[in-house]
């Protein structure tokens, strides 16, 4: 019949194929009584921290508008033509012309974005833009 070390692995056998498939079926959530409905999905994007961006329009063409982040209008028309400057203390952002283009040179907006390239000035992709009222 069977031998003794036949008996060992069929049990051995027996027992890591009955105790994987009982493991692999627990779930892993403490909270297992939710339903998948009940859970909310958050992407990776909707987590993503908004940054507020406030400066002045210097320049505006058919598809970007250049933003300064400076104190008073007066110091971002100064440097409306050598802006460079500013880019490595993170004051310039380049950001995309929205369809309405309501927005004029010496404008102060709130620019408000989750993500942005990583080229210098950055640009602002997909952001929401407020002009400010003084």
């Amino acid at each position: 019949m069977f031998t003794t070390k036949q008996k060992l692995v069929t049990v051995a056998t027996t027992l890591a194929l009955g105790c994987g498939f009982t493991i692999g079926l627990t779930p892993a959530s403490a909270a297992s009584n939710e339903s998948l409905t009940d859970r909310a999905s958050i992407s990776s994007v909707e987590k993503l921290k908004q940054t507020l961006f406030t400066g002045y329009v210097v320049s505006i063409d058919n598809n970007y508008m250049t933003v300064i982040d400076t104190p008073t209008l007066e110091e971002a028309l100064l440097y409306q033509e050598n802006w460079q400057d500013l880019v490595n203390k993170d004051k310039v952002l380049i950001v995309p012309v929205p369809e309405d283009n309501s927005y004029t040179v010496e404008d102060k907006l709130n620019v408000k974005f989750t993500m942005m390239t990583m080229s210098l000035p950055p640009i602002a992709i997909s952001p929401t833009i407020e002009k400010v009222t003084e």
